[in-house]
């Protein structure tokens, strides 16, 4: 009967391992605690705490033993570190990779929460597997962008302004490049587009001034190395995202706010190359050469993304997207490997922004 309430017990739940952690210190002590004491100190029932010392007993296979002269928990043999939880050897060098990744964030606020994340994790799997560590440090590394200390302190502010919900207030430089407002022109689209061309001179946010944002920041997200506050404009009664190297005099307000429920990250991000979106998505087609074909094959740039074989190592690519800001100069990066095949407004796109590229270079 007992055998069954056991493998009741390991499939059903798991105690929270602060506790388990915490009673095998307790039961190192030395003084045979019973069942009833632990009870008691843990403000636990009796059952959850022998639950709790048959998962330490049966799962963790640590040497617990009970007295029954002193009516209490012992161990019948010296115990060191044990694990908190099972890991595999690939699932611990797959923590390492992590751990390396992280150093961009060195000297910043994140740093320390996060080396103290893993070294918990590490200490408690020492004894269970064996990882030649020197040997991993020197075969994986990572490069890329550099991390600003100042932006990195800027971050830390602004995600303990999205957990606390308290508004914000900052200035904000907008970048001044024509294409980048550029969308996908369809017939529901143009409409919107002319009357907002007509407007431009009205746009607040229009002009090398950083501009006054009040905001309720919702979530940060870092998307192609770039971070982004995405947030309800209070002044312009519409969701925005910035940019928060492009903030400054940061304001933390005692303004509370409530996120909305329906709020989701990808709804906002549906039919963009990365962090822009127009309105109803198109399919937009892309060639490649064959001396180019292989590194598009390898990667997956989009969720959209369906590859179409065309014969003598040439590849079409097609995404499902809504705006060409990012997807025309992901197209032009590949130079002379790579050209739009349609919709015709992607192709026009590409067209108007080599010509400037002419323009600039004669």
């Amino acid at each position: 009967m007992g055998k069954k309430n056991r493998k009741k017990f390991k499939t059903d739940s798991q105690p929270q391992l602060t506790r388990l952690h915490a009673l095998v210190q307790r039961i190192q002590r030395g003084d045979y605690p019973s069942q009833k004491i632990l009870a008691l100190e843990w403000e636990k029932t009796p059952r959850t705490i022998q639950r709790d010392m048959d998962f330490i007993r049966d799962v963790w296979r640590l040497p617990l033993e009970y007295d029954p002269y002193r009516y209490g928990f012992y161990f019948s043999e010296p115990v060191g570190k044990f694990p908190m939880v099972p890991i595999s050897e690939k699932e611990l060098v797959s923590v390492f990779i992590a751990q390396k990744a992280l150093t961009q964030y060195h000297g910043t606020p994140f740093e320390q929460p996060l080396r103290s994340a893993f070294e918990k994790l590490v200490s408690s799997l020492q004894g269970e597997i064996s990882v030649a560590w020197a040997d991993l440090d020197s075969a994986i590394s990572f490069r890329g962008i550099e991390t600003n200390t100042e932006d990195m302190e800027e971050l830390a502010r602004l995600s303990g302004a999205i957990r606390s919900r308290n508004e914000i207030e900052f200035e904000y430089r907008k970048l001044e490049e024509q294409s980048l407002n550029s969308k996908l022109q369809t017939p529901n689209s143009t409409e919107t587009s002319s009357s907002n061309n007509q407007t431009s001179k009205a746009n607040p946010d229009a002009g090398r001034q950083p501009a006054t944002r009040r905001v309720r920041p919702y979530h940060l997200a870092n998307i192609g190395n770039q971070w982004y506050l995405f947030g309800y404009d209070l002044m312009r009664q519409a969701m925005r995202k910035f940019v928060p190297a492009r903030m400054s005099g940061l304001k933390v307000t005692t303004r509370k706010f409530e996120r909305p429920k329906g709020f989701s990250v990808d709804n906002l991000l549906k039919g963009s190359f990365g962090v822009f979106s127009g309105g109803e998505t198109m399919e937009m087609k892309i060639w490649f050469d064959r001396a180019r074909a292989q590194l598009v094959r390898e990667k997956k740039w989009h969720h959209s993304q369906e590859v179409r074989e065309l014969g003598n190592g040439e590849i079409e690519v097609a995404f499902e997207l809504s705006s060409f800001v990012e997807i025309v100069l992901w197209i032009l990066g590949w130079g002379e490997h790579a050209k739009a095949v349609s919709p015709k407004e992607l192709v026009e796109e590409v067209k108007r922004v080599v010509g400037s590229l002419r323009e600039r270079y004669s």
